[in-house]
């Protein structure tokens, strides 16, 4: 790994068009799949940096990092130049941008993960919107009427307001809140829990970007999920739940949020059923909010 990229050290602030060592030293830890494990975050900073950190634990000199064997193990075998170089190229195809915390795009908020915050993320789109105040609006994928008024009428009208609506990459509640956000002209967030490259995206609206923690060529995982869940909440200022069910994206993503100390909202159950098992759920946490309004999500602390 040491010879990958090229051999200039990377300056303070980096744009991110250039792939620099330790550029590739993160995507080649993307495709181990551990970027967001804790214990690899304080191995970057005890070894000095990605190309270290990955350079000493496939030479065996890593003693000082508090790895575990399963994570050496995912390091040497995937954390390889035969798995970056797919990656690389999928990126020029896919026309994506990569962007790691020592580049200046990269969104700051993320720093509430803490040590769990992703080494790396890819985008599309406008990348500068990242770093915009934005509210994440979502909920399950099969939605009621009622749910689906809620998450229209609630995009639709921050948006109008000037937030960014953001969401994940699930159909039904999330893709319709973001639908709706771009039908005014507003900006989205789409956090997805695969690499970009496989997602459907022929045109990009303004001011609009897709992001994802997963390398591209790479698909979908119980882990990507749940990550994506909570890069979502990161990325958000505060997080409205429309409908869900007990298990789901959306109240991952309630849950993460409320754990970071994010704003979180709920829309009143109007109803009893597996649908609403997750907006009660969340209603349990101390300081979750009922939304019924679009003035209620504006004034969400």
């Amino acid at each position: 790994m040491a010879n990958i990229g090229n051999t200039n050290s990377p300056p303070t602030a980096l744009t991110s068009c250039l792939h620099d060592n330790d550029t590739i030293a993160r995507i080649a830890l993307a495709c181990a799949g551990v970027s967001g494990d804790p214990a690899v975050s304080v191995a970057i900073q005890t070894l000095g940096g990605a190309l270290p950190m990955v350079a000493a634990v496939h030479d065996g000199r890593d003693a000082a990092a508090a790895l575990s064997v399963s994570t050496r193990h995912r390091i040497r075998q995937f954390a390889t130049v035969g798995n970056v170089v797919p990656v690389l190229a999928a990126m020029v195809t896919s026309r994506l941008t990569v962007i790691t915390p020592l580049h200046v795009e990269w969104p700051h908020q993320v720093a509430c993960l803490r040590r769990a915050a992703p080494l790396i993320l890819w985008a599309r789109g406008d990348v500068a919107v990242l770093g915009t105040p934005s509210i994440a609006v979502t909920g399950q994928s099969l939605p009621t009427e009622f749910g689906t008024h809620m998450a229209l009428e609630l995009a639709t009208g921050l948006a109008d307001r000037g937030w960014v609506i953001a969401a994940s990459d699930s159909t039904g509640l999330d893709e319709l809140a973001l639908d709706a956000a771009r039908a005014m002209g507003g900006g989205t967030i789409t956090a997805t829990s695969v690499g970009l490259d496989q997602t459907i995206s022929d045109e990009h609206p303004v001011c609009g970007v897709e992001v994802s923690e997963v390398p591209p060529t790479y698909g979908v995982t119980v882990r990507g999920q749940h990550r994506a869940a909570h890069l979502l909440a990161a990325l958000a200022a505060k997080v409205i739940v429309v409908e869900a069910g007990e298990s789901g994206s959306a109240v991952r993503t309630g849950e993460a949020a409320h754990a970071m100390g994010r704003p979180v909202g709920v829309v009143p159950v109007t109803a009893n059923g597996a649908h609403v098992a997750g907006c009660r759920r969340l209603t349990r946490l101390d300081d979750v909010a009922l939304i019924s309004s679009i003035t209620d999500a504006d004034r969400l602390r």
